[in-house]
């Protein structure tokens, strides 16, 4: 094999997990996200070559599964479609009250991080990465201020938004 695709085959099957939550933030639904998931395999094989060592590997492909996300929201929003409804499976644990809750509280964060606008679902899928403010900034081509920025109005808005989901299922 060739030093590119030994490369090509290292980095994605090193970085799976990352790429598969970056994309989660991006479609809920799963046949969609391994659409998504061949897309940027392809784009990481185009653009492997052109990768300088600027940044981190991590940091060049997050940015690259980013991309293709922005694109498909984009894409989506253009020709109309609607969000997908959940698809939710059953728990991979036995049904233990704490991981019934546990659970569904990650789904609903979950679903208030799709509903962000983009530029602050961006930061915040990072940061849950574990990206720094720098790697973030890297990452989307932005300032460290903008950064903080857009990390705080996130807060904010996942916490009205889960204060609301919570008070509306406890109304019922």
């Amino acid at each position: 094999m060739s030093e590119r695709s030994d490369l090509f085959d290292t980095v994605l099957a090193s970085h799976a997990p990352l790429i598969e939550r970056i994309l989660s933030a991006y479609e809920r639904r799963p046949a969609v996200r391994a659409e998504l998931r061949q897309d940027v395999a392809v784009a990481l094989w185009q653009a492997l070559p052109r990768f300088r060592g600027d940044s981190a590997l991590k940091t060049y492909l997050a940015r690259i599964a980013h991309n293709i996300g922005v694109s498909h929201v984009r894409r989506d929003t253009r020709e109309g479609f609607p969000q997908a409804l959940a698809e939710t499976g059953p728990s991979e644990a036995p049904s233990p009250e704490q991981d019934l809750t546990r659970e569904q509280l990650r789904l609903r964060l979950a679903d208030a991080i799709r509903a962000l606008p983009l530029g602050q679902k961006q930061a915040v899928v990072l940061y849950l990465e574990d990206f720094d403010h720098a790697e973030i900034a890297i990452t989307l081509g932005i300032s460290e201020g903008a950064v903080a920025v857009r990390l705080v109005r996130a807060r904010q808005a996942l916490a009205s938004m889960l204060s609301e989901t919570s008070g509306s299922q406890q109304e019922q």
